[in-house]
């Protein structure tokens, strides 16, 4: 089964419509990008879920690189995981798409979805916590006019901004009427933020009405936290030293 554009083709080894739990198939997806927030959840969630890769993205300009993960097995940078009646499909990005076909790439994944009649398409960033408004808001989010959910926390204020490939996806989804969110935790700018990808990870388990534990996922945080932690006590020592020794 093979979805082609000019430059960006979706090829799959199963058919969809197994993958349905009560009629229903949710596409869940992100990238690389605040935080790696949007990565991070969609490769914690494959291997919570032991979803099997059933195809893949294949772009033209799409980096020549592979990844080694075990004996005669490696990652694309594009792969579609999901599981007999699971009612989940997740594209994971290890990469973002070539700026020459980014547009071309979102559009394909929205129409490809229509065509294989998604309920409803989770989208995974991250956003700058100076917007934050207390430790217990966690994180934002937005839909599309086709879309019909709510959620508790609080949307995205007027003035705010997606950036990226996943705003143009969400461009494709209000433009060709596929609904969809976007779900939002307040992420780390500057690196990999594993404790915001629990927050994302969670709140799509709510969503979807499965378990997904993300134990994993918080002692990661801590393990990166603490190591950040004894990183900075070991540039400040010097420091104090310097700014406590008088003449």
């Amino acid at each position: 089964m093979e979805r082609k554009g000019r430059r960006v083709r979706i090829i799959l080894s199963e058919p969809l419509d197994a993958m349905r739990r009560n009629g229903e198939l949710y596409l869940v997806t992100g990238f690389p990008g605040f935080g790696a927030v949007g990565y991070i959840a969609t490769k914690y969630i494959v291997e919570a879920l032991k979803l099997k890769r059933i195809g893949y993205v294949i772009t033209k300009y799409m980096p020549d690189v592979v990844s080694i993960e075990g004996e005669r097995s490696f990652s694309f940078p594009h792969e579609i995981y999901s599981k007999e009646g699971s009612g989940l499909v997740v594209l994971v990005n290890s990469v973002v798409p070539n700026i020459h076909e980014r547009i071309e790439f979102a559009e394909t994944i929205v129409r490809w979805s229509i065509e294989n009649r998604i309920s409803e398409m989770l989208l995974i960033g991250g956003l700058d916590p100076s917007v934050r408004r207390s430790q217990e808001d966690l994180l934002r989010w937005t839909g599309n006019k086709w879309g019909k959910r709510e959620l508790k926390e609080p949307v995205m204020d007027k003035g705010l901004i997606i950036v990226g490939p996943l705003a143009i996806i969400l461009m494709f989804t209000e433009i060709l009427g596929q609904p969809a969110i976007v779900i939002l935790p307040y992420a780390e700018r500057e690196r990999p933020d594993p404790r915001a990808a629990s927050v994302a990870v969670k709140k799509i388990s709510e969503i979807l009405g499965m378990e997904i534990d993300v134990q994993d996922l918080i002692r990661h945080a801590e393990t990166v936290e603490e190591i950040e932690r004894k990183i900075r006590e070991h540039i400040e020592m010097p420091e104090k030293r310097i700014t406590g020794y008088h003449m």
